[in-house]
This record gives structure tokens, C-alpha cells and sequence, in this order.
């Protein structure tokens, strides 16, 4: 009996030191990895399923976290149990293991100081991912309650929407992790040298929402800061939290865990277009599952969705192409020419909705129009994809249909690129984050009544 409670406490002890040293290189991984996005989206992503998360990203979490945590927990049992106490039991005590293990062991700690040192580990990974996920926080609003949806949102079914005899056509171009910051000073950024004069000169020139006299842009709320919670966010009006608005009760639920059900109480851009006739159609060069997306757009519109996948089906790429997370902005552009044309072809009005993915972290994909003007990548993959919009946008008005669109551009979120604005991430400018969500806004058929000097979040892109 006491035999088998040892082999079980020993068991016990080494998964605790595995736990722990796991838990150690994960957390380093995350923060060198996603060092700007809150407790949310981790929770969020535990509870969707991982297809279509890059290879790069999976190689790279089981290369600098699960390879070293494995490394050293049979470097740690190589010398408590194998080779060791043989080998030094014969060369320092001529095979009197007892001796030797006292020696190696002057004494043995009892359990409760085990107890101890495993839970000052952990208290210290919980520090340090509050620090850098705001975990604590996290945890806290869980319990408080916020009235902030019950007493703010509007729910879209309620509002009388007026469409014109002639419906107009929309173009949205979600841009990967564009923000304001990557400008210069002078316009509204952070560095001194603007990275993406094309975007800047696009703002410029047509309607673009900002704080300030600058183009600075949106806030970035909390649970909206990654991808399908940017989109939900600038598409829905609400935060991407695991639970469901119920609009018909004014409470919640928690239908999002059942993943099939993706929001079923919010009215989205895309329920509104589709009962007025639109063809919704979502361009994308990564695996559109990742996340829940397809889930969201398919549900809400009835999206017609072209993502790296059907790329491969219908022959555009070939099967074994991959690069990045799935296929670069060259060729998506290039596709997106291409579903445009069709669409204009047809009978009825369409919503374009495409996302870039080269700006992604760490450090951005680099592909071969990328300037190499810069030392740092990010900054010559950001000047790339800012002068690759431009052309976009330049080919846009070339055709027939421009004079009956409206051509939006947005960001997702701020970059998670943790190394690019380290000194960055957590500034304080006038109570509100430095680092901003671009957005503007061409060919618009009415011109806001204040474009600047704007409090707002990535949700009011909804409603505007």
C-alpha cells in the first residue's frame, strides 16, 4: 500500500514539473508571439476549433514551448531516477546506493515544501500573464456585471432602414492589422517616417473618422482585438464575448460554446444586405474555418465564401501551394479583381467583403514585391501593403461600377506584433491607448456631419 502510494506521489510530482515547466515556455511563447491581446481570445480560441491556424505558428509553438518543456523534464528524471544513480553509485560509492543517495540528497524536503514551491511557480506565471494578457482582469469582469450592452447597443431590427431604388454596391477591405501608428508623427503616427504614405494619402482624401485633427481612427474595445472579433465587432456593433446578446429578453446566454449557433441574437451588415437582395461574397486567403468565421458570415448573410480552400478545390492554386496562411495578398488581389467582375456581371447588388493577411505577426509575410527599403521587415511588408491597397483602390475606379460603390477600408485590430511597438503597447495618450484602427471611407454618397475629433471604437463602424 505504502509502495503504491510513493510510485503514485512520484507520478504525481513529475506531471506538476511538466505542468509547470509547460505552462513556463507557453507563456513565453505567447508573449513574444501575441504580446498585445487580451485574456479573451485565448479563452475565445480554447473554445473554437484550431483548423487553418497557420503551420508556422504550430511549428513554432511545439519548437520554443513543448520541445524545451519535454527537454528538460527528462533531463530532470534522467538525474532523480536513470543512468545517474548507477553511474555515481559505482564511480563514488562502490555501489552503496544508500550512501549515494544522501549524498546527491542531504535532505528530503517534506510534501507541504513541494506544495510550496509548485504554488509560488504558479503564483509567478500568474503574475506575469497578468501583466502582459490582463488575466486577473479578465477573471474579475467575469464576475462583476457590466450593463454597458443592455444600456448602449441598438439592435438593427429596430431601426427603419431606408434603401435607395437604386441600391448601391459595397466594397469592404479588412486590412490585417492596419493601424494608424505605422504613419509618421506629423499625420497622426508614431514614427518618424510615415510606412504607409498611400493609405495616408487615401484617408486624406476622402472620409476618414479620427479623435483628433489627425488621422489617428478607431479605438480598439475590449474582446475586439483579433480578427473575428474585429469583425463581428465592425460588422455586428458588439464586442465578440462568450456569450450571446439575447435582443428579444435584453440578456444573455451562453450559446456561443455551442459553436453551431455563432451570435444568433445580433443583426449584422450582412443580415441587413441580405434581406434587401445583396449577394454577400467573403474573399480570403487563409482557411476561412479558423475561428469560427465561416460559421459567423454564413449564418449571418448567407456569405458566398472563397477562401485558401476553394482555391485549391476549384484549381486557382495548386493542391500542394502554401505559404504564409494559405496564399499571399498578390494573388488575392488579383482574385478579387476577378469575383468583382462577376459580380457586377450579375442582377443583383453585391457586398464585397475581402481580408489581407501578409500584415500578420510576427514580423509580416514578405513576398516578391516587397520593397527592401527598411531594416526592419514589418516596415517594408507594411509599405508593400499599403501601396498594394492604393493600386487596388486605383483599379476600383477604373471600372463601370465605382460610380454606384462605396469602398471601405479598415483594419482589424492593432498589430499583435509585440517587437515592432514594444515601447508602444501600452502608452497612455489623453486616457485613451496611443495605437489606432484605420479606416476610411471612398466614394461615399453623404459626407459626415463631424469627421474629426471622434470618440470611438471599431464597433461604431457598424452603425456608420
Amino acid at each position: 500500500m505504502k509502495k503504491g502510494i510513493k510510485i503514485i506521489g512520484k507520478i504525481l510530482f513529475q506531471i506538476s514539473v511538466f505542468l509547470c515547466l509547460l505552462l513556463s515556455f507557453s507563456l513565453l511563447w505567447a508573449k513574444n508571439n501575441y504580446g498585445n491581446i487580451g485574456f479573451e481570445e485565448i479563452v475565445f480560441h480554447l473554445n473554437m476549433p484550431l483548423e487553418g491556424t497557420s503551420e508556422e505558428f504550430v511549428q513554432s509553438y511545439i519548437k520554443t514551448a513543448l520541445c524545451p518543456a519535454v527537454f528538460l523534464l527528462f533531463l530532470e528524471l534522467s538525474v532523480m531516477y536513470f543512468p545517474a544513480k548507477s553511474m555515481y553509485s559505482l564511480v563514488i560509492n562502490g555501489g552503496n546506493k544508500k550512501e549515494w543517495r544522501w549524498k546527491l540528497w542531504p535532505f528530503r524536503p517534506p510534501v507541504f515544501f513541494w506544495a510550496l514551491f509548485f504554488a509560488a511557480w504558479l503564483g509567478g506565471l500568474v503574475y506575469s500573464a497578468d501583466e502582459c494578457f490582463g488575466i486577473i482582469t479578465y477573471a474579475r469582469n467575469q464576475i462583476e456585471q457590466s450593463n454597458f450592452i443592455k444600456e448602449e447597443y441598438v439592435d438593427a431590427k429596430d431601426v427603419k432602414i431606408k434603401f435607395p431604388e437604386k441600391k448601391r454596391n459595397l466594397i469592404c477591405i479588412y486590412m490585417e492589422s492596419a493601424e494608424t501608428s505605422s504613419q509618421d508623427k506629423a499625420n497622426g503616427g508614431v514614427f518618424d517616417e510615415n510606412y504607409i504614405p498611400e493609405m495616408t494619402q487615401l484617408a486624406k482624401e476622402n472620409v476618414s473618422f479620427s479623435h483628433s485633427k489627425l488621422l489617428e481612427g478607431a479605438v480598439v474595445a475590449p474582446a475586439c482585438g483579433w480578427t473575428i472579433a474585429a469583425l463581428v465587432a465592425e460588422t455586428a456593433g458588439l464586442p465578440l464575448k462568450l456569450f450571446e446578446y439575447n435582443a428579444a429578453s435584453g440578456g444573455t446566454d451562453n450559446s456561443m460554446g455551442k459553436y453551431e449557433a455563432f451570435m444568433p441574437g445580433a443583426t449584422s451588415l450582412g443580415d441587413i444586405l441580405e434581406k434587401e437582395g445583396y449577394h454577400n461574397y467573403f474573399l480570403a486567403g487563409s482557411k476561412f474555418k479558423f475561428g469560427g468565421r465561416t460559421s459567423y458570415f454564413t449564418q449571418h448573410g448567407n456569405y458566398e465564401i472563397w477562401d485558401y480552400v476553394r482555391a485549391k478545390e476549384e484549381g486557382a492554386i495548386p493542391q500542394d501551394y502554401r505559404v504564409w496562411w494559405g496564399f499571399e495578398d498578390i494573388k488575392l488581389y488579383d482574385f478579387a479583381k476577378e469575383k468583382l467582375l462577376s459580380l457586377a456581371s450579375g442582377d443583383k447588388p453585391f457586398n464585397f467583403s475581402m481580408l489581407t493577411v501578409d500584415t500578420h505577426h510576427q514580423d509580416g509575410y514578405v513576398c516578391e514585391r516587397c520593397p527592401d527599403k527598411y531594416d526592419v521587415q514589418y516596415s517594408n511588408v507594411w509599405a508593400c501593403a499599403s501601396a498594394q491597397v492604393n493600386e487596388f483602390v486605383e483599379w476600383i475606379k477604373q471600372q463601370d461600377f465605382y460610380e454606384n460603390t462605396t469602398v471601405v477600408i479598415v483594419g482589424d485590430h492593432c498589430s499583435m506584433d509585440s517587437d515592432y511597438y514594444a515601447e508602444l503597447s501600452y502608452d497612455k495618450h489623453n486616457g485613451e491607448t496611443v495605437r489606432k484602427v484605420y479606416n476610411t471611407f471612398i466614394n461615399s454618397p453623404i459626407q459626415p456631419i463631424r469627421e474629426k475629433g471622434r470618440s470611438f471604437t471599431t464597433m461604431d463602424i457598424f452603425p456608420t
